[in-house]
């Protein structure tokens, strides 16, 4: 009796764990799923398949946040003449016309022209792309551009999905 009590607990605790494997394996691999998706959407100039993909609250934050105008050097320095209004006009723009498909618009002409065809549209050639966990619950995917800085999108975990909160535009890289 006592034997088939510690055979249970023991195929017991192998299912638990099993099953703990199980979802850690499905969480690990879900961002390369949402970035896979992503991929897709784009491929096939999907604006409502990206929809699901995006925290639009975020996103339209760290958009205004990088369009900001510089805030000046010191504290005795004024502000550039107009960069108050440059900068209210942004985030004004950046309110009423950010939706799905402009984002698709802008992303595919962020795109470098040779990448579109070797991919079949998209994600660049996937050589080009690393993706890692920067913590628990973000995500962050870098793909590289010639002679610029990667582009970089950052997603985050909420709400039992993958959702991009912020990406930062390539850059002319700096010169030695």
């Amino acid at each position: 009796m006592q034997n088939s009590f510690w055979k249970k607990t023991s195929r017991t605790r192998q299912g638990l764990g099993v099953g703990l494997g199980a979802t850690l394996a499905a969480y690990a691999i879900s961002p390369y799923l949402a970035l896979w998706d992503i991929d897709r959407a784009m491929k096939g100039n999907n604006p409502a398949r990206l929809v699901p993909h995006v925290d639009w609250t975020s996103l339209t934050h760290s958009l205004k946040e990088q369009f900001k105008p510089p805030a000046p050097a010191s504290d005795d320095e004024l502000p550039d003449f107009g960069s108050s209004f440059a900068g209210n006009a942004m985030s004004n723009a950046i309110d009423t016309e950010l939706s799905p498909n402009t984002l698709m618009t802008t992303a595919h002409q962020l795109m470098p022209a040779d990448a579109s065809m070797s991919s079949g549209g998209g994600w660049p050639v996937w050589g080009g792309l690393h993706a890692h966990f920067v913590s628990l619950n973000k995500f962050e995917a870098q793909v590289d551009q010639p002679g610029q800085t990667p582009f970089v999108l950052h997603m985050k975990f909420e709400h039992w999905g993958w959702k991009i909160t912020r990406f930062d535009l390539p850059q002319s890289a700096p010169r030695p």
